[in-house]
């Protein structure tokens, strides 16, 4: 499986907060929030069932902090994932209880003591589930390190860094670089190396002129923070004799409330309405210091300028001021610099809403950091993740890609009129595997987007070209993409010299035309991989390899990634299960059978048969060829596989004792020639044609591929373990950690991975 983040809600949008990681094979969620309005409240868990079989394969969920946005839905992903460890902070946990065990009675709603004794169990149910941990003190979760740190924002919000096999990822949640009136800041790992940055930043998108007053090194926000502004707006109301109407609805927020009244307004009078005394109780009962001699009760209010704290939306005779709106989120000037600092190679922008006609980050970022690519994420899409390092065996990749790539480019230069054709094909399966749940409307007009030039089709075509290639329904999308997904993993870890991923790797490229027997048509493996790997996988894409995309049918696919299965087979020393000439053919006896029964079942107007025939045809066409060359791959492995054993028989004929073990004796021969030639003893002339025809036979055998093992005269020290792979001559070891003086006897032979002989070794004689 490839790994990848995806948004199910907050990526395009400053609401609901849910991010899917799977990386290194763990299911990973990065908040559970909620909208406060809208038909849909919750993210799209469905989602996730799409990338696993169940909702209790969601390994971990990680909590930053405890704002709606952000914990909206944690109860609805705790029921449906009952395996997943909740993890988050002290201070989030008693923050997320409070929530959920006093909203109903804070709220003022009438409740029965029927619900309020259930809402009290499922909220202790819950916090049973949430596992606390220490900030900046790293553990270890399915074979990942991971490590909260200190997000500024509010009290026991954190930022969550991980540290995966490929790639080192920090989510920000929402943060802040200023502390919040003292009682909580920011704070980084020493050393930290970030490979990928999913940032929070609601204030993303800004106006040319605000970024470029960024980028002249100008903190436009640094003197006057959200608070300050506030400040100011409620001081001029007092001043006039005007009487304040603070209003919150959270219990979070009701937090920084407290505190920005301690903080600015110690000497101004401050009543609490009875719902916000008891949020202010909640609070203090938790620790927090939220009481001060200005704050009392709001039926004794008195009649000088005062601020009266309330959950409703106005109250007469008072000017209404609402808090929720401000909050101390990291001025762009701010989440800049971090960016800067952490210098990523990969930033993903998260909880941003784009506006049109204003510029995000990346017009910063392009100057200050041209190195780092942008990514806004945006909500149901799958962002693949690039690895830190190469893997073992990419040349082997790339050698035979540029081989393909020469084929295509001569391709394209002859067959022109195919270009449309084609590149209607690889846009269909290019934007099916990209936006597999989007409608096909929706994805031509993205298409139109990025493709440039090569949009060069109307979407009526797109459609027909979606049917051939089997695309044209979201089962069989998702269908695809998850087997595509999973065969570009097991490539990339026989890349990385898996052996057991390059059998595995060798059984998929065994399956490559797969029937759609629903549909009566094929699924194209070989085909949508190919094209995925080279315009989509972060890892395997190269622009330069686009030429085979547009010209390559699947039989050229299917061949191109048995290619690379060979190669990695053989620099492996590995033997692979064949298909035989007979299953082969039985396969493509049924391809035809199959494509005939289709062609009865064809239904439409005359002209939806005729297309449907021709579809049909051409996929079977492809199919039978694709088995023609596997047919003849076979044949052909098979021919050589029977010629090199044949070869090697003869040799381990030749070495035998029958004929002289004439492979040791010539070796021994040899060497013997080169000890008279290195003492300088004269060899006589009536025995130079001997030597000559005994170093023409030594090559001779050399260039056939038969190697020696060992070297004859080695001398060595030895423990019974060590001589398994040898032929022992002398006495029986005593036990296992006996060690004997041995000398090699006779080098043993091969024939590439084919065993001759065994090396022989003798006791030395003391």
């Amino acid at each position: 499986m490839c790994d990848f983040l995806m948004a199910l809600g907050g990526g395009d949008e400053v609401g609901a907060s849910a991010y899917y990681l799977s990386v290194d094979g763990i299911h990973i969620l990065l908040d559970c929030g909620a909208r406060l309005k809208g038909e849909e409240l919750y993210p799209d868990y469905e989602k996730l069932l799409y990338e696993m079989n169940d909702y209790s394969e969601l390994d971990l969920i990680f909590i930053s902090h405890a704002h709606y946005d952000h914990i909206g839905s944690v109860a609805r992903i705790a029921s449906l994932a009952p395996n997943a460890e909740i993890i988050t902070t002290e201070a989030t946990k008693r923050l997320i209880y409070a929530q959920l065990l006093e909203f109903g009675r804070i709220s003022g709603r009438r409740e029965s003591d029927g619900i309020k004794n259930e809402r009290y169990r499922k909220a202790q149910l819950l916090m049973e589930r949430i596992r606390t941990k220490p900030v900046m003190q790293p553990f270890v979760r399915h074979g990942c390190k991971f490590t909260m740190m200190p997000a500024g924002h509010m009290p026991g919000a954190v930022m969550v860094y991980m540290e995966t096999q490929q790639r080192n990822l920090l989510y920000t949640g929402d943060f802040s670089l200023t502390s919040m009136f003292g009682i909580n800041e920011m704070k980084l790992m020493e050393d930290i190396h970030l490979d990928v940055l999913l940032m929070n930043m609601p204030n993303a998108y800004q106006e040319k002129e605000v970024w470029d007053r960024v980028i002249s090194g100008e903190n436009i926000w640094k003197t006057k923070s959200s608070y300050n502004r506030l400040k100011e707006v409620i001081q001029k109301q007092l001043q006039r004799g005007n009487k304040i109407y603070l209003t919150s609805r959270s219990i979070p927020k009701h937090l920084d409330l407290f505190f920005f009244l301690q903080a600015f307004f110690p000497e101004v009078p401050v009543y609490l309405e009875e719902k916000s005394q008891k949020v202010a109780d909640i609070l203090s009962e938790m620790g927090y210091q939220v009481y001060g001699p200005n704050i009392h009760i709001a039926e004794t209010i008195s009649g000088k300028s005062h601020i009266i704290v309330g959950q409703e939306e106005n109250r007469e005779g008072c000017v209404a001021v609402l808090f929720d709106q401000y909050s101390l989120h990291a001025s762009v000037s701010e989440a800049l610099m971090l960016i800067r600092k952490l210098a990523p190679e990969t930033f993903y922008l998260l909880h941003a809403h784009p506006a049109e006609g204003k510029l995000s980050p990346e017009y910063a970022l392009r100057i200050l950091l041209p190195a780092t690519q942008v990514v806004q994420v945006r909500n149901g899409e799958k962002n693949y993740l690039k690895r830190r390092e190469k893997m073992k065996y990419h040349q082997i990749y790339q050698a035979v890609m540029e081989a393909e790539r020469k084929v295509a480019e001569n391709q394209l230069r002859e067959e022109q009129k195919g270009k449309v054709k084609t590149t209607g094909e690889w846009l269909a399966i290019y934007g099916s595997l990209s936006y597999p749940g989007l409608h096909p409307h929706d994805v031509y007009d993205k298409l139109q987007r990025i493709s440039g030039r090569h949009s060069c089709i109307s979407y009526e075509e797109y459609c027909r070209c979606l049917h051939s290639v089997n695309l044209d329904s979201e089962e069989r999308r998702r269908y695809v993409l998850s087997i595509v997904e999973e065969g570009t993993g097991l490539l990339k870890k026989a890349l990385d010299g898996k052996k057991e991923a390059v059998l595995q790797f060798a059984d998929f490229t065994g399956n490559l035309d797969q029937r759609d027997r629903k549909n009566g048509k094929y699924y194209f493996i070989g085909k949508y991989m190919v094209i995925f790997m080279i315009l989509q996988d972060p890892d395997l894409k190269n622009s330069s390899y686009r030429s085979i995309a547009y010209t390559f049918g699947a039989r050229y696919c299917n061949r191109v990634l048995r290619t690379i299965r060979d190669q990695l087979i053989k620099e492996n020393g590995l033997n692979r299960k064949r298909k035989s000439a007979k299953d082969v053919l039985v396969a493509t006896e049924s391809v035809l059978s199959e494509s005939v029964k289709a062609e009865k079942m064809a239904t439409g107007d005359a002209y939806e048969q005729l297309l449907f025939k021709y579809h049909n045809c051409k996929n079977s066409l492809e199919l039978v060829q694709a088995m023609l060359d596997e047919l003849n791959e076979t044949v052909d492995e098979t021919a050589a596989e029977a010629k090199n054993t044949a070869i090697a028989s003869f040799y381990v004929k030749m070495n035998s004792e029958t004929y002289g073990h004439l492979l040791d004796s010539m070796e021994l021969v040899e060497r013997r020639i080169t000890d008279l030639k290195k003492d300088q003893i004269k060899i006589p002339p009536q025995l130079l044609p001997l030597t000559i025809v005994f170093k023409q036979l030594m090559k001779f055998i050399r260039e056939s591929g038969i190697t020696p093992i060992d070297r004859t005269g080695r001398e060595f020290e030895a423990e019974v373990e060590m001589l398994e792979q040898y032929t022992y001559i002398g006495e029986p070891f005593q036990c296992s950690e006996e060690k004997k003086k041995v000398v090699v006897e006779k080098p043993g032979w091969k024939y590439g991975n084919i065993m001759i002989s065994l090396p022989t070794v003798r006791e030395k004689e003391e």
